[in-house]
C-alpha cells in the first residue's frame, strides 16, 4: 500500500523532473532543437505581447497562454511516464527495458499521434522525435531506478518476499 501511496508518485515526480531537465538541456545544446525551440519561443513571446497590448483585458489571453503551455508539458513530459507506470504496475512488468523503451516510444510518438495525418517526415521532425524518445527514456530509467524494478513481484500478498529461512 505504501508503494501505491508514496513511492510511485514520488518516483513519477522525480522521473518527470529528470526528463524535463534533459529536454531543457537538449533544447539548448542540440542545434536542431535550439533552432526549433528558439524560434517557437521567440515568435510565441512576441505574439503574446502583441495580443496582450492590443486587448482591453489581457487576463484571458495570458491565462490561455499558460493553459496551452501546461497542456504541452503534460502531453510531452507527464502523460507518457504516467501511462507506462500505470500499465507496468497493473501488469506487474518491472523490467528496465520495458520502462525505458515503452516510455521512449510513447513520448516520441506523441507528436505523430496528435498530428493525425500520414505523410513523409522531414529529417528535422525525425530528429525532434529522437530527442523526445531520449527524453522518455530518461523518464523510464529514473522511474525504474527509484521504484525498485529489480524487486520480484509476490504471487500472494501474504507470501514473504524471500523464501530463505
Amino acid at each position: 500500500m505504501i508503494r501505491w501511496l508514496l513511492l510511485i508518485p514520488f518516483a513519477l515526480l522525480i522521473a518527470i523532473g529528470a526528463s524535463g531537465t534533459f529536454f531543457l538541456i537538449a533544447s539548448m545544446v542540440d542545434p536542431v532543437m535550439a533552432l526549433l525551440t528558439g524560434d517557437t519561443l521567440f515568435v510565441g513571446f512576441w505574439s503574446l505581447l502583441d495580443a496582450v497590448f492590443a486587448a482591453e483585458d489581457p487576463g484571458p489571453i495570458v491565462e490561455d497562454a499558460f493553459l496551452a503551455v501546461g497542456r504541452i508539458m503534460f502531453t510531452l513530459l507527464i502523460f507518457p511516464p504516467l501511462l507506462v507506470a500505470i500499465v507496468s504496475e497493473v501488469l506487474g512488468m518491472r523490467s528496465l527495458l520495458w520502462h525505458v523503451i515503452a516510455t521512449a516510444v510513447l513520448t516520441a510518438a506523441v507528436p505523430w499521434i496528435l498530428r493525425g495525418q500520414a505523410r513523409i517526415a522531414s529529417p528535422e521532425e525525425l530528429h525532434v522525435s529522437f530527442v523526445l524518445g531520449l527524453t522518455g527514456a530518461v523518464a523510464g530509467l529514473v522511474y525504474w531506478a527509484i521504484i525498485g524494478g529489480r524487486e520480484p513481484r509476490r504471487k500472494e500478498p501474504t507470501e514473504p518476499m524471500s523464501s530463505g529461512s
